[in-house]
């Protein structure tokens, strides 16, 4: 019984021995599952963060393309307009209420499309664009006031060629710092 007792004694403690060996394989299991699982929960993360990051860069960019091409659209409509309230207001033939027509329905519909323009593309510019913006601005406002000084006075007494060579070369500046700035816009990574 001794003999059997030892074989008993024997077996239990090869049980043992092989209880904590088993134990250990399963925690290290466990371990690099959870390690691996970890890892690729991180990767993931990374991964969706970097996507979130391209994505709203897109949207920036779209939005940007977006104000640029209105800039330029409302830029050109406003020259359109003011020339055209210009060649009224010097026209003697044309009379007061034709020149006001054109004042309140092509002039200034077309300076309030250009004041939203830059004001939208200033707020999406970097800070470069915003000189660029700027200069727009002020040449544009020349160009106006050169169209509306005459709307006010009308033909009498105005010296044309000079009036027109003196707004030509407004509207040149006018558009030259347009064009400077959609340049810029243009190198910029959008």
């Amino acid at each position: 019984m001794t003999q059997k007792k030892d074989k008993a004694d024997d077996g239990a403690t090869n049980g043992r021995r092989r209880q904590p060996s088993t134990t250990t394989a399963a925690l290290a299991g466990a371990l690099i599952g959870a390690l691996a699982g970890l890892t690729g929960s991180t990767l993931a993360y990374f991964e969706a963060k970097d996507t979130r990051r391209e994505e709203a860069q897109a949207r920036r960019s779209d939005i940007r393309r977006a104000a640029y091409v209105e800039l330029a659209g409302a830029a050109n409509k406003y020259v359109q307009q003011s020339t055209q309230l210009l060649s009224v207001s010097l026209d003697p033939a044309k009379t007061p209420q034709e020149r006001q027509r054109q004042f309140e329905g092509g002039y200034v519909p077309a300076n309030t499309d250009l004041a939203r323009a830059v004001t939208t593309a200033r707020l999406v510019a970097p800070p470069e664009g915003r000189k660029d913006l700027a200069a727009i601005d002020a040449r544009s406002a020349r160009v106006g006031e050169l169209a509306t000084d005459w709307y006010a006075k009308g033909p009498e007494g105005v010296d044309v060629t000079k009036a027109d060579a003196e707004f030509a070369e407004a509207v040149k500046a006018q558009l030259a710092a347009l064009q400077s700035f959609m340049d810029r816009a243009a190198d910029e990574s959008l």
